[in-house]
C-alpha cells in the first residue's frame, strides 16, 4: 500500500515511528531514495525492539511529529499508531498539526493487542503480561476510540473492518 501511495505522490513525504533498515533485508534498497521522516524512536534501539510492551508510548511518539502546511494528511492504520495527533487544540489521528488538514485513514484491521484479537506472539499467557495489557490497553482503547472522532474520511480494507472497527468500535457511520 505504501508503495502505491509513492508512486501517486512520490515527492511527499513518509512519517513513520523508525524503520529497521536491517529487518527490511533486500527490500530496503527500495525505500532508500524515499523521504521518510523518522520519530525520535529511531534513536531508541531498546523501544524498537520492544515496541509492543512499550506501546503506551504510542500517543508521545505521534505527536511528536509537527505536520503543519499540509492540505490533507492520509494515515495508513493497522496499529493504531497514526491516529493521535493534534491540530492546533482540535485532536487528529496520528501526528500534530497546527493548521487544520483534511485527514484520511485507511484502516487495515483493528488493533489486534487492544480488542481481544490473534497476535503474533502468545505472551498473553503469563499473567504479568496479562495484567499488564488490561491495564495499558483500557488507555489505549480509549486514546483509540477519541483519535477516531477527529478524523474526516475513513477508509476500509474490507467490509469486515468498515463493521468491526469504525462502526462497531468507534460508533462512526461515515
Amino acid at each position: 500500500m505504501v508503495e502505491t501511495l509513492h508512486e501517486i505522490w512520490p515527492d511527499a513525504p513518509l512519517y513513520t515511528a523508525f524503520v529497521d533498515w536491517k529487518r527490511l533485508g533486500t527490500h530496503a534498497d527500495r525505500f532508500r531514495n524515499w523521504n521518510i521522516k523518522t520519530s525520535w524512536v529511531q534513536h531508541f534501539w531498546i523501544i524498537k525492539k520492544f515496541i509492543s510492551p512499550l506501546r503506551f508510548l504510542v500517543p508521545l511518539i505521534w505527536q511528536s511529529f509537527d505536520l503543519s502546511g499540509y492540505d490533507v494528511v492520509l494515515t495508513s492504520s493497522g496499529w493504531f499508531i497514526p491516529r493521535g495527533v493534534k491540530a492546533g487544540t482540535r485532536p487528529f489521528k496520528g501526528v500534530t498539526f497546527k493548521g487544520y488538514p483534511m485527514q484520511i485513514c485507511y484502516i487495515h484491521h483493528p488493533p489486534r493487542n487492544l480488542y481481544g484479537y490473534a497476535t503474533g506472539s502468545n505472551l498473553q499467557k503469563y499473567w504479568p503480561v496479562r495484567l499488564y495489557s488490561i491495564f495499558v490497553n483500557f488507555f489505549l482503547r480509549n486514546y483509540d476510540f477519541k483519535t477516531a472522532q477527529k478524523v474526516d474520511y475513513f477508509i476500509a480494507n474490507s467490509k469486515e473492518t468498515a463493521k468491526s472497527e469504525i462502526r462497531n468500535k468507534f460508533k462512526i457511520q461515515k
